[in-house]
């Protein structure tokens, strides 16, 4: 067996070789920093600016025309946050959707949440479980919304990335496996609801992170991100592509999952792509969804008017969470609680109250 020094070639243990110097050069020093992160970027640019004029002539892209909104259009997202408590970390989570008559006018929007679980014992658990927790309710919200629309987009990926939230690597609580478990069946019940109904659900994901173009072209792992945004013009789509094979992690949960592979399509209006999620029983009517959310995206953001909307009214920012944790404490001095015990409830050190 090799010792561990053998596995690193000079090259790397030249590139790994920390430089140290007087504090007085930090001004310096953060000039190092971004000439090297410029070098890297333009690194990665200069690759994929290479291979894009190929690239054009082998992927599908497509010419979006004018294509009239779904009459029905719902949306769906949810907010996340918590608080890091001295007795554990408290998720706290909410979902909000809405039905957008001929795709713009929004109807009586729904809000969704769940009885707080038990505290995490870590904040690595609890904020996963607070962004778990919105998966769950915005599933869902799709399934109830699904009835009086023709079309539902989910802000985020529509498969929950499992690569993230999957129970491994690491023991994990009780509450934490029955949400993971519960988000997965919502998704299953409402992925098989769309599909007996011949209705489609679209995830809208805006902060692209995947490898999908170069990982189905067999290419080393470039950025969906770079590549779409060197790829498209304005109203040009990329697609339907299948996503790699960590979607199949989910499919044992999904019951029968015929049909209901991962595919994704890349959508330019406005600065940058967005990623558009959606299963295989939807690819014949591909080309009029995408056509239908091109229609609905506002230009200067590429978004979907419906998915800003919700996101607008679904925002858990740190005011709230705050306003949330001193209701907590005005419940706890209302019900007697004595002085002794009230610093139980305090802010772990370096939380904002």
């Amino acid at each position: 067996m090799k010792k561990r020094d053998e596995w690193f070639s000079e090259v790397d243990v030249a590139r790994l070789s920390p430089s140290i110097r007087p504090y007085s050069e930090y001004n310096e020093v953060l000039g190092d920093i971004s000439k090297g992160i410029f070098s890297n970027i333009m690194g990665l640019v200069n690759k994929a600016e290479a291979i894009v004029p190929r690239l054009r002539e082998v992927l599908p892209i497509m010419r979006l025309g004018a294509e009239a909104a779904s009459p029905n259009v719902a949306a769906v997202d949810s907010g996340s946050g918590g608080k890091d408590l001295l007795v554990g970390y408290q998720p706290i989570s909410l979902a909000v959707g809405a039905v957008f008559i001929g795709g713009l006018r929004m109807s009586d929007p729904l809000l969704a949440t769940l009885r707080p679980p038990s505290s995490c014992p870590d904040d690595e658990e609890g904020v996963k479980l607070s962004s778990l927790i919105g998966y769950y309710l915005m599933y869902n919200l799709a399934s109830i919304l699904l009835s009086k629309s023709d079309l539902v987009l989910i802000d985020g990926p529509l498969y929950l990335p499992r690569s993230y939230y999957a129970p491994r690597g690491r023991s994990y609580s009780p509450s934490y496996l029955e949400v993971y478990e519960a988000a997965l069946r919502s998704l299953s019940n409402l992925l098989r609801e769309a599909k007996l109904a011949g209705k489609h659900v679209v995830g809208v994901v805006k902060r692209v992170r995947s490898h999908y173009i170069s990982t189905w072209l067999g290419m080393d792992s470039v950025p969906d991100s770079l590549l779409s945004s060197l790829l498209l013009s304005e109203g040009e789509a990329l697609g339907p592509i299948p996503a790699d094979g960590s979607w199949e992690e989910v499919a044992g949960f999904l019951g029968d999952a015929r049909g209901l592979r991962l595919w994704v399509t890349f959508l330019r209006r406005g600065k940058s792509p967005v990623r558009l999620d959606l299963p295989e029983f939807s690819l014949d009517e591909a080309r009029i969804i995408v056509s239908q959310i091109y229609s609905l995206s506002e230009p200067s953001t590429g978004l979907p008017l419906p998915i800003i909307a919700v996101d607008r009214l679904s925002k858990l920012t740190n005011r709230q969470t705050s306003l949330i944790y001193r209701m907590v404490l005005s419940e706890a001095r209302a019900r007697g609680l004595s002085p002794e015990r009230l610093p139980l409830f305090s802010l772990q050190r370096g939380e904002i109250d």
